[in-house]
């Protein structure tokens, strides 16, 4: 994990919480990371600072996955969806993602959906599961009573270690990508 100063890491969690693009649509959004994806993606990734960054997070994720799927995370939430009706993925869930959270996932090789598939879900929820690779912090961070009930505490606190190396290398990623936005605009 990294050890940044507690200080620290709460000024680099509240400034990738600001939303750019607050109020466009979920389109709108991929709409415009695709255009940025499109346009810079070559440039972003040869500087080194977000190259390193990607493949971070690229391990991270592969960490938090490996996790979810031993603890029998993946399971319960797939069992959930599709036997019980219920998804933790709402209808709305879509417009807290903001257009640089969907630039991270198209820097990481994710196609972002054409289309709504499940109405009554988010946008980003396929029948699959979620279309992305990074997700917000509630994404990554909450789970049910259904599923706390499976785990021990060493597990859970193994799991928020590993989710927390996730969250961490995913807000400091999306800080370099908004610092190399501000800095192009110049």
């Amino acid at each position: 994990m990294y050890n940044l100063p507690e200080q620290d890491r709460e000024q680099l969690m509240m400034r990738a919480a600001e939303c750019l693009d607050e109020g466009s649509s979920i389109e709108d959004k991929m709409r415009t990371a695709q255009y940025i994806y499109d346009s810079w993606s070559d440039q972003l990734r040869r500087e080194p600072d977000i190259h390193h960054l990607i493949e971070k997070l690229e391990m991270c994720l592969e960490n938090s996955r490996a996790a979810m799927l031993e603890l029998g995370i993946v399971e319960i939430c797939k069992h959930c969806d599709e036997e019980e009706g219920g998804s933790c993925c709402g209808a709305g869930m879509e417009h807290k993602f903001d257009t640089l959270l969907l630039l991270m996932n198209l820097l990481l090789g994710v196609s972002l959906p054409e289309g709504h598939c499940r109405p009554n879900s988010c946008y980003l929820l396929t029948e699959k599961g979620c279309s992305l690779k990074v997700r917000l912090v509630l994404c990554v961070d909450f789970l049910c009573p259904k599923i706390l009930n499976t785990m021990s505490r060493e597990d859970l606190i193994r799991l928020q270690q590993i989710s927390g190396d996730e969250l961490t290398t995913g807000f400091m990623l999306y800080d370099a990508l908004k610092r190399f936005m501000r800095n192009t605009k110049n």
